[in-house]
């Protein structure tokens, strides 16, 4: 798929370069056309992937934002978080909701400083700093924005169907948007540096799975509505693509500047 991208964006690219108009234009502002050409170049991560990260971040700030427009203004959407949290409130069995409370707990404060503190150790051990920054930053980022999203949406949670009590607002799902930076930058770290490539798919799917259990524990345990847990993974997406993108562009930058001292040498 990526190769398929890139074989098309390559294609585009050197269709445009023929285009005459494009051509002049070029003449008359090669920085500004350098510019651009630069943010599709398919060969280094500040190229098009992250070109590709700021287009799907951007999509993702208009999504949470019609969301939480929908939450304010008492649309549909807060029919529909009714209906559905009653729904599985019937469909409730004990054993059940005792497994969705042990898995509720990956999404929990401590998860984040359990798994980051294992982290920081081997990336230390390795001398990987900015992959200590990239982690930290998504995950303070997260704890940031959901504390502050909580008191200004002031969103109460469901009522009467709780399986257990929680304190603080219910807008959006704190454990749904850790849940997401949590085990996305995981499966990132462990995709991109650890990860050989028959295992790679277990490595994206099981990342995905634990994702999408833990965010419906929420629902299911009736402590969220829907709308919190889709708001909660649109943050801890976002929050995700910004740990990435520090990586990476970290990374880019280590690796020219590794070129750079080798041409030096040579």
């Amino acid at each position: 798929m990526k190769d398929l991208i890139a074989n098309k964006i390559d294609s585009f690219r050197n269709w445009a370069a023929g285009v005459p108009a494009i051509q002049r234009f070029q003449e008359q502002h090669p920085t500004v056309t350098g510019f651009v050409a630069d943010r599709f170049n398919t060969n280094h991560f500040v190229g098009l992937p992250l070109t590709l990260i700021l287009l799907a971040a951007g999509i993702n700030l208009m999504l949470l934002s019609e969301l939480t427009e929908s939450i304010l203004d008492a649309e549909w959407i807060v029919i529909a978080d009714k209906k559905f949290t009653e729904l599985l409130y019937s469909m409730r069995s004990e054993w059940l909701s005792n497994v969705f409370y042990g898995l509720t707990q990956l999404g929990e404060r401590e998860a984040v400083f359990i798994f980051g503190a294992f982290l920081t150790l081997i990336f230390l051990i390795r001398k990987r700093y900015w992959a200590i920054v990239a982690y930290w930053v998504a995950m303070g980022g997260v704890g940031l924005t959901v504390r502050f999203a909580k008191r200004f949406i002031s969103r109460a949670r469901p009522e009467d169907v709780a399986y257990y009590q929680v304190e603080h607002f219910s807008f959006p799902s704190g454990h749904a948007t850790t849940a997401m930076a949590l085990f996305g930058m995981l499966a990132y770290f462990l995709y991109r540096h650890e990860g050989s490539r028959p295992y790679r798919p277990v490595i994206l799917w099981g990342a995905i799975v634990l994702i999408l259990l833990v965010s419906f524990s929420r629902v299911y345990l009736g402590v969220h509505f829907l709308s919190d847990v889709m708001a909660g993974m649109l943050v801890g997406l976002l929050w995700t693509m910004v740990g990435i993108s520090i990586e990476e562009v970290m990374l880019h930058r280590n690796n020219y500047k590794r070129r750079l001292a080798h041409d030096k040498e040579v």
